[in-house]
């Protein structure tokens, strides 16, 4: 039987970033990443949001690089809705910052992070990154876990297990944690938009009644598309042709992003709201997809996972990384982050959707109160832009 420290299931975006995060802090702990992927990278074709702090974090462990540092910057957000006026703007220039945020291919970032991981896996010996294997039975004793996994002739055991696989994870199943779910009456739409002019790394969230709609800047003239709304008027889109798609594009983002050329719909997929029971147990704990999946409405749904990587790194024991005490920890600094971030996503959904007058106003008074008013907007912009702390740059 083969031993390790930490084995993480799983070697998508979390699961890649969690070992390279692990092997440097702990140097001198063995790591295996278990990834049922197998060969060439998978090219995932989405727009993925980055915030600011995840790309300090993939800039500090050698990862954003080559065709990655090349991602679009958000250098301004544009927030308002159709039913009532009122905006607000956020703008790194005015925050003295490079980006509030930036949109990278999931595939490209895929690929940097496993030529990352190979890189690194050379220079440290105790890290290996094992493609086409899958745990299929697991048993717990005192000292962690032994697993039986498909791929490798002989068990692994582990001291630390760390659950990374995603949404739908068999792992997280075979530790017995079970996920609350909530659906949305929502899908969300994806798809590529071409403007007229250059972006100039604008960013546009608008409300709806049926749900928000985000233009996320790429390349020069492009921007990634997520459209949410109800699943019968995703249905009745995706069947128009090409130009009435477009003119719907356009009608419901207006005027602030200017004139759109053309649009590509890629595809719908259904919403939901999910937190796993318990995230921790005995020398396992589970991070990322696989613990919660929320709105796309914030863009934070990978932010909150490198998050997690942060944090139990800096929780874990060094001597014993699968002991109780740093599990604990980790789990009370991470309840708090859940809370906030699935109050604002849940939050802003509900809030925009409701159709009463009173409220109505209001949200407009609220959002050109955050314009004018900087010591109000630039918390929510810290916490979007993925820093732990909302008002300076301590304990980021």
């Amino acid at each position: 039987m083969r031993h390790v420290d930490i084995a993480i299931a799983g070697g998508g975006l979390t699961g890649c970033l969690a070992a390279l995060v692990f092997a440097r802090r702990f140097p001198e702990l063995s790591i295996a990443l278990l990834d049922h992927q197998q060969g060439a990278t998978y090219q995932d074709p989405r727009g993925l949001a980055l915030a600011l702090r995840t790309q300090q974090v993939l800039a500090e462990y050698g990862i954003w690089n080559g065709a990655l540092e090349r991602s679009a910057a958000i250098s301004h957000i544009h927030v308002s809705e159709t039913e009532a006026p009122g905006s607000m703007e956020m703008h790194a220039e005015r925050e003295n910052l490079p980006a509030l945020g930036y949109v990278a291919m999931a595939g490209v970032l895929q690929q940097a992070l496993d030529e990352r991981c190979a890189q690194v896996s050379k220079e440290h010996t105790l890290l290996r990154h094992e493609r086409g294997v899958q745990i299929r039975q697991l048993v717990a004793d005192d000292s962690g876990y032994t697993l039986n996994i498909e791929g490798m002739k002989d068990p692994l055991h582990c001291r630390l297990l760390v659950v990374a696989e995603g949404s739908n994870s068999s792992t997280r199943d075979l530790l017995g944690i079970e996920m609350t779910r909530s659906a949305y009456d929502q899908v969300a739409i994806a798809g590529v938009v071409t403007y007229q002019q250059k972006h100039q790394g604008w960013a546009f969230e608008r409300f709806t009644p049926h749900g928000p709609a985000a233009l996320l800047p790429q390349g020069n003239r492009e921007a990634a598309l997520v459209w949410c709304m109800q699943p019968e008027q995703a249905q009745h889109l995706m069947t128009l042709p090409e130009q009435e798609q477009l003119r719907a594009v356009q009608k419901v983002f207006g005027a602030a992003p200017g004139r759109l050329e053309k649009v590509m719909l890629q595809g719908k997929f259904p919403l939901q709201l999910a937190l796993a029971d318990r995230f921790i147990g005995h020398r396992a704990v589970v991070i990322g997809n696989a613990c919660h999946t929320l709105h796309p409405v914030a863009g934070q749904g990978y932010n909150l996972g490198v998050r997690d990587i942060l944090e139990l790194a800096q929780q874990l024991d060094a001597k014993d990384p699968g002991a109780i005490p740093g599990l604990q920890a980790y789990r009370t600094q991470r309840q708090r982050d859940y809370a906030e971030i699935i109050s604002l996503t849940h939050g802003l959904v509900n809030i925009f959707a409701n159709p009463n007058p009173v409220l109505r106003h209001a949200r407009s008074k609220a959002l050109y109160t955050l314009r004018m008013c900087n010591l109000l907007s630039k918390p929510l912009m810290r916490k979007a832009m993925g820093f732990r702390s909302l008002f300076s740059s301590a304990g980021s």
